[in-house]
């Protein structure tokens, strides 16, 4: 089984930097592949047709060979589908994937995918017949230069999209067998559904290649998801392959990667608490307890609120003593809360992680401190704190551009403060 991440998030791109740091994580934990796929790199998706400039293929080829030494797979994925492939100049069109996949090639890159997802349904299906031609030729053209192959991603990618015309579409891609197929579930974000990895089996005689949108943050970027992984119902691996969706923020990221590999490599001794106390320890060791403490009030992803039997709870130990009107008890853990983001911010050591979440904790100090003075009676200095964790930005890409939006933290102690 490979296993891995898809750097296939909306918004600001991973750095260079990050990216290589990725790779080298991945391989230090056990991993074995990075698939390149962020929707805002132009060459990719809206500028598929124009090769990399050369300051940016040097970039691809850092990756493609770093990643061969750490004896990963990376893999390159195209998205010619907002920008729409013209079915109507076939020839010429497929010869502008041929060059891209060769620029690619003589970069060090061995592995590719296609991405036709997030595309018209609609004319996804009327065109179903010319998108089986372009898969099969763009899978022959990889075998036959690579021995690899394709990675494709179809327009119905999970059960809550599919219908009869999605099945039709799935069906003619049953007897193409260079072609790897990926998958996210029963919905687009969706704790890993066994049933429906086996229902894609049935239907398409193939294990799906797993698509985990999971902690990708770009449909919530005003959220950090610091999770504890436990977002499975079933410990039987029934797929070919694994690749987490990461947020924007890629240090951040790596709590959650982490857990998953632990549940990977083992899922019938895995153990939530123990692997998300492995994972900070692992890239924040000095600082741990404390990022353990905090963590919790970073519960939100949408995977999380569809877990239905779940061990760990968004700041869960705050909210049974507000629900049991404990208030002793209620000012004591937001106390704790507040000195463990004064320490972590006294004695961390990885300074990307740190500078990636610093909003966040402010943020989450400040709404703390809030609840805390709305305890005490002392209404002013609540609303002065509070006021302060409403307001710290960061900065996202939206839809004209680069823009600011305030971050979000603690739904419970937005909840506590509202009612208090």
């Amino acid at each position: 089984m490979k296993k891995g991440v898809i750097e296939g998030f909306y918004g600001i791109p991973w750095s260079f930097e990050e990216k290589m740091s990725m790779i080298g994580f991945l391989s230090e934990i056990g991993m074995d592949q990075y698939i390149y796929a962020p929707k805002d790199d132009p060459y990719h998706n809206q500028k598929w047709r124009v090769p990399y400039p050369a300051e940016e293929l040097e970039k691809i080829r850092a990756s493609a060979d770093l990643s061969r030494e750490k004896k990963l797979e990376f893999t390159w994925a195209i998205h010619p589908g907002q920008n729409p492939f013209d079915f109507g100049d076939y020839d010429k069109e497929i010869s502008k994937i041929f060059a891209k996949y060769r620029q690619m090639m003589g970069a060090g890159v061995r592995s590719f995918g296609l991405c036709l997802d997030d595309i018209d349904k609609n004319i996804a299906y009327e065109k179903r017949f010319d998108h089986l031609k372009l898969i099969r030729d763009l899978a022959d053209f990889v075998e036959k230069e690579t021995g690899n192959g394709l990675y494709f991603v179809h327009p119905w990618y999970n059960d809550a999209w599919i219908d009869q015309n999605g099945y039709e579409y799935e069906g003619l891609l049953k007897d193409i067998k260079n072609l790897k197929v990926m998958w996210t579930g029963s919905q687009v974000v969706d704790p890993i559904n066994h049933k429906s990895n086996q229902d894609f089996f049935k239907r398409t005689g193939k294990k799906p290649y797993i698509w985990f949108n999971w902690p990708v943050n770009d449909y919530r970027p005003d959220k950090i998801f610091l999770e504890s992984f436990e977002f499975y119902d079933s410990r039987e691996i029934n797929f070919d392959g694994f690749y987490l969706n990461p947020m924007n923020q890629a240090e951040a990221s790596k709590i959650a990667i982490y857990q998953a590999n632990e549940y990977l490599k083992n899922p019938l001794a895995y153990r939530p608490e123990d692997a998300f106390r492995k994972a900070v320890d692992f890239l924040e060791p000095k600082a741990s307890g404390d990022l353990i403490k905090i963590a919790p009030s970073f519960y939100g992803s949408l995977v999380y609120q569809r877990t239905v039997a779940k061990q760990f709870t968004e700041d869960m130990e705050i909210k049974k003593a507000f629900e049991e009107k404990n208030k002793e008890k209620l000012k004591i853990l937001l106390e704790d809360k507040i000195s463990a983001i004064e320490n972590y911010r006294t004695n961390y050591a990885n300074e990307d992680l740190y500078r990636e979440i610093k909003p966040f904790i402010e943020s989450l100090e400040n709404l703390a401190k809030a609840v805390l003075a709305k305890l005490d009676g002392n209404k002013s200095q609540a609303q002065k704190a509070y006021e302060k964790a409403k307001n710290i930005e960061i900065q996202v890409l939206g839809e004209n551009g680069l823009e600011k939006i305030r971050v979000k933290t603690s739904g419970i102690l937005e909840e506590i403060y509202e009612k208090n």
